[in-house]
């Protein structure tokens, strides 16, 4: 690529007519909805060096009231009360105009999903209490683990045949360093390559990076409140569409309404990271499995009711903890019994023999012979600890203890005994970009950007979830924004009023 620089009309200069930046959940569906829609010359530019994004780490769960797979299981469900338990859930503490929204375009993204394919389980929809659970079955996945994967082999035919025709220009391995903007209106993006800076010019700009929660740095910043960060989201979620964002104004909020994710565990000492594909704890609710456990905290105290099946309660209960951290206490018996009912604690440890291999690595998972021995060995106040199992191993006779629990399976007093720690940590980022409901990007003012428009996680979650987590409301909505953003640019292009300001810029040949 070569340029020059000339004086002329700031819009003049504009090579393409949309540029994307993030090739993921919102932002491959806006490219191909834009291209459909007759827009010839998109710029999409990812950072990584292939399309997908968070697609290669979710689970993909997604929610729609409404639906024609509702319908043929003799669901009564709508939009408006899958709305109503949002705000239920949330307390009220989502934007309602984007939750709307988004519920309003749920059943029509599940049936575009349909025409694609796309395998649903067939228990979908379906209850789920990995979060806290709706009050109706509007919760769809896929028939295998790995539903992203599945969702992204869908998008990439479309996608694959727009960048052969030369509607889609595809950029990989560039990263968004600022967007270029005068007069308050966007004109182009600037990116780094890895050797050099690159600038792209065009009037309409899309932010689909995604959030911050693989960031420690950033997350501290807009959650100071909070532990030093165990993450679990896409390494690539940095928050530079968000730090580029605010350089020229843009408003940012949501972050005070974090919430965690429970059953990370730090396989590899100090990383600070968790992988939920690794080895992850089912203690996020009771629904499936029986719990033959004890929580506690670094007190040695117990902090919640073990068999709480709501998810909200048990993980507003660890934020209160030191840390946001706690251990999982069980016995010989207990280990065994899990696997003789087919519930293991931790779903990839699939035998007991597995269980006892991580055991002797003494990190996050220690054993010993008594529990005073074990508390000593996690840094658990040993006192405390002891008094606490003595305590849960008298009540084994279902008379609810001081927290509610009443489910006694057998007392902890086989030895060995094991503690698991338990981090909670960010599966994803809760602040975000300010958008109406054109997706265009606010001000500090309220006011829109010109020209600047986000989508996906970069909105963060709180936006369609408040301070809870809302079954399928991270997935549904960057699916269906980024189709109606896409969709409607087409007529936003024809609504630009061209700036009349001269300014210095240079002019890339980028088909070069």
């Amino acid at each position: 690529m070569t340029a020059t620089t000339q004086s002329i009309q700031a819009l003049s200069a504009v090579e393409w007519e949309l540029i994307i930046v993030g090739a993921g959940t919102a932002g491959m569906p806006c490219a191909i909805e834009a291209a459909k829609s007759g827009l010839k010359r998109i710029l999409v530019i990812e950072k990584s060096q292939n399309v997908g994004g968070t697609l290669h780490w979710t689970v993909a769960h997604m929610s729609a009231g409404g639906t024609q797979l509702q319908k043929a299981r003799g669901i009564e469900d709508s939009p408006e009360e899958h709305y109503n338990d949002i705000m239920r859930i949330s307390a009220c503490s989502a934007n309602p105009e984007l939750t709307r929204l988004a519920t309003e375009e749920a059943p029509s993204t599940i049936a575009w999903l349909q025409s694609l394919g796309f395998p649903f389980d067939a228990c979908c929809p379906t209850l789920v209490y990995g979060h806290a659970p709706y009050t109706r079955a509007r919760t769809y996945f896929a028939n295998v683990q790995r539903g992203g994967i599945v969702l992204l082999s869908l998008l990439l035919p479309e996608w694959e045949r727009y960048i052969r025709c030369g509607a889609i220009t595809l950029l990989l391995g560039c990263t968004l360093t600022d967007i270029l903007a005068c007069d308050g209106c966007v004109y182009g993006v600037k990116v780094h390559d890895g050797s050099a800076v690159q600038e792209h010019y065009a009037r309409h700009v899309v932010l689909a990076t995604g959030g911050y929660a693989a960031n420690p740095s950033f997350f501290a910043r807009v959650t100071p409140y909070a532990p030093p960060l165990y993450s679990a989201a896409n390494p690539t979620s940095q928050g530079e569409g968000i730090e580029a964002a605010l350089r020229i104004g843009a408003q940012f909020h949501g972050a005070e309404k974090h919430n965690v994710s429970l059953g990370g565990i730090e396989l590899i000492p100090n990383s600070q990271r968790v992988d939920i594909w690794s080895a992850w704890a089912m203690v996020s609710t009771s629904a499936y499995r029986t719990t033959r456990e004890l929580y506690v905290n670094e007190e040695g105290k117990r902090f919640l009711n073990e068999d709480e099946v709501n998810a909200d309660i048990r993980e507003r209960a660890v934020m209160r903890q030191p840390r946001w951290q706690f251990w999982v206490l069980f016995d010989e018996y207990a280990l065994h019994q899990s696997y003789a009912e087919h519930q293991p604690l931790v779903r990839q440890w699939i035998t007991v023999a597995m269980v006892k291999q991580h055991a002797a690595l003494g990190t996050y998972l220690r054993c010993a012979e008594s529990i005073e021995k074990l508390a000593a060995m996690c840094g658990i106040h040993v006192r405390h600890c002891v008094e606490t199992v003595q305590r849960f191993n008298t009540n084994i006779h279902g008379i609810p203890d001081e927290f509610g629990r009443t489910t006694f399976p057998a007392p902890l007093h086989q030895a060995p005994f094991y503690a698991l720690r338990i981090n909670a940590c960010a599966l994803i980022s809760f602040g975000g970009l300010a958008v109406n409901t054109r997706f265009q990007v606010l001000d500090i003012k309220n006011k829109p950007i010109q020209g600047l428009y986000a989508i996906g996680e970069i909105l963060g979650a709180a936006a369609t979830s408040g301070h809870a987590f809302c079954s399928g409301m991270l997935v549904t909505p960057a699916l269906s924004f980024g189709r109606m953003l896409g969709k409607q640019m087409q007529e936003n292009i024809a609504c630009t009023i061209p700036r009349r300001r001269s300014v210095q810029i240079p002019t890339l040949s980028l088909r070069a």
